[in-house]
């Protein structure tokens, strides 16, 4: 089931394929994990639909969260994203600078940050990383946002030294559960949710960089060679709806991202927390998109995985999107699950089946 034995496969998409990007290897220094982090950040934005005010009334709105760029005291840089770079910074006190590199006058893209930064300027929950303002005069485009203390949940699941036992891992996903909840509940889509955007800290969990995604030219990269360019860890976060659309000539904001496509990303993540990697680590990109695309499961018997986890594991990664549950009902099966006390650090075996 996990893809071994398969003759070779040709993904169902236009052009070639390139892959991307490498992931860190155990043992890296923090200071590289950190740009690795955010090296990533291909992410999401609502659609303009969920704004219907007048262009007037929406700058208004704007005006009150615009900082002078100015104002800004920027540090050493945290990472690199297709986007643009990621710095340490003040502005009356520590915050993360995103700036943000937009093709020059591109009228588009500019009204898509905006968009942008309408999304944000909603947000407060205490699983959300803090929106505090944004530079909205070309061509210094930037979005401030709270500095996020603690470590990546990436680097924290492949660090040997920590213990994530049953209980740690439901309680960091019940984190994760409620600030999606919350922003789901808000008409605010991810769109790229994964470990490297969730920050988690002696017990508090943080899910950062919502957005950019459709001013990221994640697709468009590779658009002029016919290529698609896929980063590596992408893949296995995307549902199978997703999969099936990707292509050099498909436009970022035309992908169909749904509340049922964040679900299935949050899958991956309780995935991980278990494995302590990535599903389809070893296999190609094209392996991995032949088999996501038609609803394929990476083997959950070698890792151990008890019954109870695996039941919420399936349901997140149901084929058809309906068939998906809420992040409201992911909560309750979180809740639900058996209390255990033995503390175990291997990735797996944290509970056998019943059968």
């Amino acid at each position: 089931m996990g893809g071994t034995g398969m003759e070779p496969l040709s993904p169902p998409v236009a052009g070639g394929l390139e892959i991307n990007g490498k992931v860190n290897e155990e043992g890296t220094e923090e200071a590289q994990e950190s740009e690795d982090d955010f090296e990533e950040m291909n992410l999401s934005l609502l659609s303009a639909r969920n704004f219907p005010r007048k262009a007037s009334q929406t700058s208004i709105f704007l005006q009150e969260w615009d900082i002078p760029f100015e104002q800004l005291e920027i540090g050493e840089l945290i990472g690199k994203g297709r986007f643009g770079q990621v710095f340490h910074g003040r502005w009356h006190g520590e915050v993360a600078i995103r700036l943000i590199d937009i093709e020059r006058d591109n009228e588009d893209q500019l009204k898509a940050f905006k968009r942008e930064v309408m999304a944000y300027r909603q947000t407060r929950h205490e699983n959300v990383v803090l929106f505090m303002g944004a530079c909205m005069s070309p061509p210094h485009l930037a979005i401030i946002t709270s500095l996020c203390k603690g470590r990546t949940l990436y680097s924290v699941v492949r660090d040997a030294k920590i213990v994530l036992d049953v209980n740690k891992t439901r309680q960091i996903a019940q984190e994760i559960v409620k600030g999606m909840g919350y922003l789901h509940a808000k008409g605010i889509l991810h769109k790229d949710l994964k470990s490297k955007n969730v920050f988690y800290d002696n017990g508090k969990v943080v899910i950062t960089d919502f957005g950019l995604f459709s001013i990221s030219g994640v697709l468009q990269a590779g658009r002029r060679e016919n290529k698609l360019r896929i980063q590596n860890g992408w893949l296995c976060h995307l549902a199978p709806e997703i999969i099936r659309q990707l292509s050099p000539d498909t436009e970022e904001d035309k992908l169909p991202f749904s509340k049922h496509s964040d679900v299935f990303a949050l899958g991956t993540i309780w995935y991980e927390l278990h494995a302590r990697e990535w599903p389809f680590k070893t296999q190609p990109a094209e392996a991995i998109i032949w088999q996501v695309g038609r609803g394929m499961k990476p083997n959950l018997s070698q890792i151990g995985m008890g019954k109870e986890i695996s039941d919420i594991l399936l349901f997140c990664w149901a084929y058809e999107q309906e068939e998906r549950p809420t992040f409201t009902k992911l909560m309750d099966m979180l809740e639900k699950l058996p209390k255990r006390n033995r503390r175990l650090s291997h990735p797996g075996h944290f509970w056998k089946s019943a059968e």
